[in-house]
């Protein structure tokens, strides 16, 4: 009997796992939501918290009746081999600008998850479904979640946090009358120099007080900065322990933080470390800490030859930084890049950059016309930045009219178009007219057929 449930409930969870990830007709793309997670200990089993940071204005928006709105839907799962013991996660979101012109100011959101599991291996599946546009970004992640010991110190996953302000209604941030706003990309600049952190420590040992000490550490984990060690009382064998680091006075790079808890009764320490970025545009072209970048010994041509392709999906800022800068500080702003675009930092593949990369090899391979390398024409120009299109559409040649392909994206801006004529009959085709926003618009296209 006991089976036979068992049985019903995975397959209940995998049904509905399967009503979100078999949506048909969304496109596979990445919409910029970013993951973390924290474990804490609770009795019998683990209690793990997935942090989410949402860009409000990477979705797609349509009119509604107080303005423009996206429909979005989450789901998080823990899978295990071919089960999903524990319910998956799924809530919707509904995000609002006062108009479609308002879209591009709406700032990033955090958001929550929360399981209670037992120790194991698991991959954790977060979907993000963007409804209007029919657009869905997934991502996975392996954890293993180890048991706390019982009777010994240890130190739960460190949260790091955007802001910790004293709860004035319990809400899903809620901790012990606290209210932890998690920063899931873990990055800190001029604008938003505080970085919080949260965490617990069990295993505490008879009275009297612990001791606490924070510092900051290079990736290699030589100290940047350190605090005094503080001495705090035993409330009984766990604590909650929470404080903030002004990053102000760090340089643009990769970090850790660390936390030291001692406890004099049982004289044991243990450390927990967590990553996190700081990015600034007044110093982000000379980063020495980044002692791996491998385009340090690259000449400023050859440079300059990668950041040909790369700006094309830098942001105006970034290309700004790269033409100000020396040869190492340019260097820098080509390695800061992929790390800042790295959906999972601490490993060592870079889906991000592979896409990029083979989207490359792809435009050379289909699109090169006239001795052009194929991401240098107006096809392989947009391939690199949107991506490939839902569908194309090709008319060819005939004693009318000269060939030209319609692109369509059915996930981008609400829909867009990119129309291309090859004029000269040779295979270079031109782009000619766009329904994107930034892209340039003839209405009155046709008239470069004939």
């Amino acid at each position: 009997m006991f089976q036979s449930n068992l049985h019903k409930y995975v397959s209940a969870c995998l049904l509905i796992l399967g009503q979100l990830v078999a949506a048909e007709g969304f496109d596979e793309v990445n919409l910029g939501v970013s993951i973390d997670e924290s474990r804490f200990s609770i009795q019998g089993g683990i209690y793990l918290d997935i942090y989410l940071m949402v860009p409000q204005a990477n979705f797609t928006y349509e009119d509604g009746e107080n303005g423009a709105e996206a429909q979005v839907v989450f789901q998080t799962a823990l899978i295990q081999g071919d089960i999903v013991p524990y319910t998956p996660d799924r809530w919707n979101r509904v995000y609002k600008a006062k108009d479609k012109d308002a879209i591009s100011a709406l700032r990033f959101v955090p958001d929550i998850s929360k399981f209670y599991v037992l120790p194991g291996e698991y991959v954790l599946q977060v979907d993000i479904l963007d409804v209007n546009g029919k657009r869905r970004q997934r991502i996975e992640k392996e954890l293993v979640l180890s048991a706390f010991p019982g009777d010994s110190l240890s130190i739960s996953d460190i949260t790091i946090a955007s802001q910790i302000i004293k709860a004035k209604a319990e809400n899903e941030f809620t901790k012990y009358g606290y209210d932890v706003v998690p920063n899931a990309e873990r990055s800190f600049s001029q604008q938003s120099p505080m970085l919080y952190y949260y965490f617990e420590c069990y295993g505490l040992q008879g009275t009297g007080s612990y001791e606490v000490a924070v510092s900051v550490l290079s990736l290699n984990e030589d100290v940047i900065q350190s605090y005094p060690m503080r001495e705090k009382p035993k409330p009984g064998a766990s604590a909650v322990e929470w404080g903030g680091v002004n990053t102000a006075g760090l340089r643009s790079g990769i970090y850790k933080l660390a936390i030291d808890v001692h406890d004099p009764i049982s004289d044991m320490n243990q450390r927990q470390t967590k990553t996190f970025y700081v990015l600034k545009t007044n110093d982000l072209a000379d980063m020495p800490q980044l002692a791996t970048n491998p385009y340090l010994d690259l000449t400023e041509e050859e440079l300059d030859e990668i950041y040909a392709t790369m700006k094309i999906i830098m942001d105006t800022r970034e290309k700004e930084l790269y033409e100000q800068s020396g040869v190492e500080g340019k260097a820098n702003v080509l390695h800061a890049f992929w790390l800042r675009n790295d959906p999972d930092p601490e490993t060592a593949y870079n889906e991000f950059k592979t896409d990029f990369y083979n989207r490359v090899q792809m435009a050379n391979d289909l699109y090169r016309a006239e001795k052009l390398d194929g991401w240098k024409t107006d096809r392989g120009r947009v391939l690199l930045q949107y991506g490939v299109p839902n569908n194309v559409e090709r008319t060819e040649s005939s004693q009318e009219r000269k060939p030209f392909e319609i692109w369509s994206y059915y996930g981008i801006q609400g829909g867009v178009e990119f129309i291309f004529v090859d004029r000269t009959g040779y295979g270079s085709y031109k782009l000619v007219h766009s329904t994107a926003r930034d892209e340039g618009r003839d209405y009155n296209w046709e008239r470069n057929l004939y």
